[in-house]
């Protein structure tokens, strides 16, 4: 029996397009689309309408047989460009979905996610928020004590902050305090810190750590060794 995400290949390969201009021309993720594909997730109501519209076939097309019938008992969500999901909770609150990216598999999202077009391949977490967010937002589990002093809005180690990127054509405008830090993606490692300073025409930043232990000193790092900037906007325990 056919998969799900066989499915959606087939019917790419037969127009003769790829699924980053899938993506482009639906509006549906990329980071869907290679859930569908890759681990044959099933999509919701919203994408296998547009789907099924863009391939003309039937609205059904994307589920199992024995799951035809119970298309309109499926809970529903939003999704942004970027693949993050959101469930309307109806009392003014959502449910937001997004990848969660451990400590010990820092290595493994820069070498392989960080400078492609989605995240695919990681656990994904739930946090409560206000409203529906456009933006790229990732979950970075907190690997070490650095920036954990006992302070409220410090970082203890294996707290899961939710993060949103600072896209690298904001990074000459600088960096604002924040008041739970940032999460910078280097070519090397992931940190947590404080941006305490920046020479943005050498391009150079420094970090500083809210653990107090002298062995946590500032630094500085050239942002053409960092890939992404993230602001820690909420925390978990």
């Amino acid at each position: 029996m056919d998969t799900i995400g066989s499915k959606l290949k087939a019917l790419i390969e037969k127009k003769g397009i790829t699924p980053y201009e899938l993506s482009e021309n639906t509006g549906v993720s990329q980071s869907t689309l290679s859930r569908i594909i890759n681990k044959n997730s099933k999509p919701n109501i919203k994408n296998r309408k547009i789907l099924a519209e863009y391939f003309n076939v039937s609205n059904n097309y994307f589920l199992l047989e024995n799951e035809e019938d119970t298309l309109s008992d499926e809970e529903d969500y939003l999704e942004n460009k970027n693949g993050n999901k959101f469930q309307d909770l109806g009392n003014g609150k959502f449910i937001m979905t997004v990848p969660l990216v451990p400590a010990k598999a820092y290595a493994t999202y820069i070498s392989e996610c960080c400078e492609g077009d989605f995240i695919d391949g990681f656990n994904e977490v739930n946090f409560y928020v206000d409203q529906y967010a456009r933006g790229n937002y990732v979950a970075f589990e907190i690997k070490g004590d650095s920036m954990d002093n006992g302070g409220l809005y410090d970082n203890p180690e294996g707290c899961i902050t939710l993060c949103r990127e600072l896209n690298r054509q904001h990074w000459k405008d600088g960096f604002r305090d924040s008041q739970y830090g940032w999460i910078i993606v280097h070519k090397d490692t992931i940190i947590c810190k404080d941006i305490i300073s920046q020479n943005l025409e050498n391009g150079i930043i420094t970090c500083h750590s809210r653990n107090t232990s002298p062995e946590f000193q500032d630094f500085t790092i050239e942002l053409n060794d960092v890939k992404q900037i993230f602001k820690i906007v909420k925390r978990t325990f």
